[in-house]
């Protein structure tokens, strides 16, 4: 499996408009993470700023494809999906 992490941004239409609540953010994560397993894929985590419309998503599967179409199932939109590796503090030394 590769690791993804893709982008979404309110300033440039891809997060909702309005302010979400926690509860609604949620629940479209967790209809991407039913979503990404169709496309052998996981979400992992998701960073996010309720009030100023951003989120950073941590997925990993198979291609940058798998986690595009994902995406796409559940019609939420992104900024960028950008392949990276995992490296821990670990990992550094």
């Amino acid at each position: 499996m590769k690791y993804f992490i893709d982008t979404h941004d309110k300033t440039k239409g891809s997060f909702p408009a309005g302010e979400l609540t926690e509860e609604q953010f949620l629940a479209q994560f967790d209809e991407l993470e039913k979503a990404a397993a169709d496309f052998d894929a996981f979400a992992h985590a998701a960073h996010v700023n309720l009030k100023e419309g951003k989120a950073f998503c941590f997925m990993c599967g198979p291609d940058e494809e798998s986690i595009r179409k994902a995406h796409e199932a559940v019609h939420l939109r992104y900024d960028s999906i950008t392949e990276v590796k995992r490296v821990t503090g670990a990992d550094m030394r």
